[in-house]
């Protein structure tokens, strides 16, 4: 089966590039040179694979890259021409599976694309999850209900949105700024306390232990995550 890659990217010449580096029969290449082109690609096709720039017109590759995050878990590299290592950490903490400066040799980088889409077939990339079920905590994402090994959790409103957004990127870091953006809307930039506040809240209903939290856990500095089921260390006695 071909793998379908979508490559996002402003420079035609390097979209070229690009569709002459996967010209085989084991890849199928599709290009958008916007942002807005490239989520549109990703939503209609459903592709195994994004290659991303950051530097584009009206919507660059960080602001994508969020809105991909949105809806599918799909393996995403970013290949710019940014070589800052916070470029390179920014991109990982969005969302990045991948991080490589141009210019790249083609070798390098159809070996990193096979790593990648070999990482993925464990976990089949899923778009629109209907919830999120680690075998103690389940969310339902397509309306407030959450259970605790089997039992419901009253949660708010607010509450079910912040939670529901952690649960969508299960074992990925969700960066304060997104989470504000996301839970709340773009209003209240800058009142990054407002996720601090519904972090405690949900810890106090989730977490056997609020103050050494297990489930829900900060990366400092960068955000909050998730821990996916295989992630959670076993309870100390």
């Amino acid at each position: 089966m071909r793998r379908k890659i979508l490559a996002i990217d402003d420079d035609q010449t390097f979209l070229e590039a690009l569709k002459q580096a996967f010209l085989s029969d084991d890849y199928e290449l599709m290009t958008a040179r916007s942002g807005r082109d490239g989520l549109q690609q990703a939503l209609a096709f459903h592709p195994d694979l994004v290659i991303l720039d950051v530097m584009m017109p009206e919507m660059d590759g960080w602001d994508v890259c969020r809105r991909l995050r949105e809806f599918t878990n799909i393996p995403l590299m970013f290949l710019t021409a940014r070589q800052e290592e916070s470029d390179v950490v920014k991109g990982l903490v969005l969302g990045g599976d991948d991080y490589m400066q141009k210019p790249v040799r083609a070798a390098e980088l159809r070996a990193r694309v096979e790593a990648l889409l070999r990482r993925a077939e464990s976990g089949p990339p899923s778009y629109h999850a209907e919830s999120y079920d680690d075998g103690e905590l389940f969310v339902d994402l397509t309306q407030p209900r959450v259970l605790l090994r089997g039992q419901p959790v009253d949660v708010t409103q607010q509450e079910y949105r912040v939670l529901s957004i952690l649960a969508q990127n299960a074992g990925q870091v969700v960066p304060h700024r997104e989470l504000l953006r996301r839970a709340w809307g773009p209003d209240l930039e800058g009142m990054e306390s407002y996720v601090h506040l519904y972090i405690c809240y949900l810890r106090n209903k989730l977490e056997d232990n609020p103050a050494e939290p297990r489930r829900i856990v900060t990366r400092y500095g960068l955000g909050y995550m998730l821990r996916k089921p295989d992630a959670v260390p076993a309870k100390e006695d």
